[in-house]
């Protein structure tokens, strides 16, 4: 089943840069203004996959209610946000063995295509479904692929230093309606990106604990900034600002939405999906 969940649109379409990201349940697509960099258009879509419901099928029916797709513009990004994804730090990176790093902590999966991308000192070893670039390039003639734990260290990793400074811990935690990706700093230094599936609201504050604990980084010292599809009256909300002392939710800055749809909704929610 395919849910449209948000659609803003501004009066014209004029010099307009298409992002797509995609997601195992989830499709987001907005457009920023050439010149401006303001964003202009938002569309977020939600859908279930199975053996009769296939990504290719997914994306077609999905090409039949977005508007920013049936733009004829090619999208400037493609960013993929899936599980089977890892950093490796560039000092212990291997061409040879990336591979090798998705299959030893995520397993072996046929039908599979692997994507480096080096961010800092890191390298982002992620693998997507070959179905995935195949339905894409169907629809679409100039595909650049990212993923999206790349996107996330270059949003957030240098507003971690300049904000924090070298004694700070900080983490992102971006939301989704099924799943969050993490990204955290101790002492200015990356510590984890990683993204984690929730049902509860308590599976989402256990992570957080647990991987304050684990890199020792004491929740009370630790600003957490969140993101993406959380709601101030939810249960989410109430229990991770009631159990986390230094919680809070990300501010617009200077991002600058354009169409008139987008003061219906608090920034934060389309935040994580704006890049340069």
């Amino acid at each position: 089943m395919l849910q449209k969940t948000f659609s803003i649109y501004p009066e014209n379409f004029d010099d307009c840069r298409l992002f797509i990201e995609a997601g195992n349940q989830h499709f987001a697509c907005w457009c920023k203004d050439v010149q401006t960099g303001a964003v202009k258009a938002f569309e977020f879509f939600q859908f279930d996959t199975d053996e009769k419901n296939t990504i290719d099928s997914v994306l077609g029916e999905i090409r039949l209610y977005s508007k920013l797709m049936n733009k004829g513009i090619s999208p400037e990004a493609i960013i993929w946000d899936t599980e089977d994804a890892v950093c490796v730090p560039a000092a212990f990176y291997r061409d040879d063995l990336a591979p090798q790093y998705i299959d030893m902590l995520m397993g072996e999966a046929a039908g599979t295509r692997v994507l480096t991308q080096p961010v800092e000192d890191n390298v982002i070893v992620s693998r997507y479904a070959t179905a995935y670039s195949n339905a894409f390039n169907t629809h679409f003639d100039n595909n650049n692929f990212t993923h999206k734990f790349s996107q996330v260290l270059k949003k957030y990793g240098n507003s971690a230093q300049a904000t924090g400074g070298e004694q700070a811990n900080i983490m992102h935690v971006i939301f989704y309606p099924s799943h969050f990706i993490m990204v955290a700093f101790k002492n200015a230094d990356l510590q984890i990106v990683r993204s984690f599936s929730y049902s509860t609201s308590e599976d989402a504050l256990y992570n957080i604990m647990q991987v304050c604990n684990q890199y020792n980084m004491p929740v009370a010292g630790t600003t957490i900034i969140a993101s993406g599809l959380i709601d101030t009256a939810s249960n989410l909300y109430s229990t991770l600002y009631g159990y986390l002392d230094n919680f809070s939710l990300q501010e617009g800055g200077e991002v600058n939405f354009e169409a008139p749809g987008f003061s219906e909704y608090p920034a934060h929610y389309f935040l994580p999906f704006i890049y340069e």
